[in-house]
């Protein structure tokens, strides 16, 4: 068992990046994303159960949403990950902002105690959203050709942040960032 702790999207961001799942689940390339049970996100660490204490690291995660703001990235290009999994990505521009909120995450994590994942630790971390995984190498341009005609490359707000168990993926929590009043979509 793992966790990850995720930015969520606005709706109409959360919206699009479903819509491109669909499509690629229509055109026969993958149904992984569109059926896992997670909604669209940037993730910003990976921690392996040995240590954690859910309990705290709950509180400790609501407390950081509080004096979080939303942030607004933009979505400008797709990916593609070099490892065996065949993995198609949207990125967003990495901006001085959210190096600063990833680093302020991190420093949170160490200051429990905690180390993320190789890939999501500060001088590592390539944020994106996953919109295919798990893709045999012959499917990845057909799944980044089906990105790159959506309608997915846009301005995005990040509003929530919450705590996923996986696999199987569960939500153990969801905070709103400081000062948002929309209700949480499932």
């Amino acid at each position: 068992m793992a966790f990850a702790v995720v930015f969520y999207f606005d709706p109409a961001t959360d919206a699009s990046v479903r819509a491109l799942w669909n499509r690629i689940a229509q055109a026969g390339i993958s149904t992984v994303m569109a059926t896992m049970g997670i909604r669209p996100h940037i993730s910003l660490a990976g921690i392996e159960s040995v240590g954690l204490e859910v309990g705290s690291f709950y509180r400790e995660l609501e407390a950081f949403a509080k004096s979080t703001a939303p942030l607004t990235v933009n979505l400008s290009a797709v990916g593609t990950f070099p490892t065996a999994q065949g993995v198609v990505y949207l990125a967003p521009v990495v901006s001085a902002e959210l190096l600063k909120l990833h680093l302020a995450f991190h420093a949170r994590l160490t200051d429990l105690g905690l180390t993320s994942t190789e890939y999501y630790r500060p001088e590592q971390w390539v944020p994106h959203c996953t919109v295919a995984i798990n893709l045999p190498p012959d499917s990845v341009p057909a799944a980044v050709a089906v990105s790159r005609a959506s309608d997915v490359f846009h301005k995005a707000r990040l509003v929530e942040i919450a705590l996923v168990e996986y696999m199987p993926i569960k939500e153990i929590g969801v905070f709103l960032l400081e000062g948002q009043t929309l209700t949480p979509s499932t």
